[in-house]
């Protein structure tokens, strides 16, 4: 059985059609600090 990583680009376009992914599908290494990352929301 082979898992391949899901692209960043893959992410996204996901995300921009409102799909969801499996649990744990999206788990990113190595972590980003709590409160390092900020996004702006209109």
């Amino acid at each position: 059985l082979a898992l391949y990583p899901v692209s960043m680009q893959q992410i996204m376009d996901i995300a921009d059609s409102g799909k969801i992914m499996p649990p744990k599908a999206t788990w990113f290494e190595p972590k980003l600090r709590s409160g390092l990352v900020i996004h702006k929301l209109d």
